[in-house]
């Protein structure tokens, strides 16, 4: 599990069209207040779900050793400019 903190929904919109185009996204309807959005990303073998909270945290939940999961957080650090 790994949490991003302080993105706003400029860049969260950012990565959200960038992931649309590298991987599979189903949206997960919550009652949730504290949540804006949540939707999981689905590979042959392997879901995993992205939850963006009105506190401004991206929380990716998921396997460290699934590639999709490894390619996912690659592209939010890349999109927000952050050095792994």
């Amino acid at each position: 599990m790994i949490s991003f903190k302080n993105i706003n929904p400029k860049d969260y919109g950012k990565i959200k069209r960038g992931l649309k185009k590298l991987v599979k996204i189903t949206p997960c309807p919550s009652d949730d207040k504290s949540i804006i959005e949540t939707f999981d990303i689905v590979s042959l073998s392997f879901k995993f779900p992205v939850t963006y909270y009105k506190t401004k945290t991206l929380l990716v939940q998921g396997d460290e050793s699934n590639k999709d999961y490894k390619r996912t957080i690659e592209f939010i650090q890349y999109t927000l400019k952050i050095d792994s």
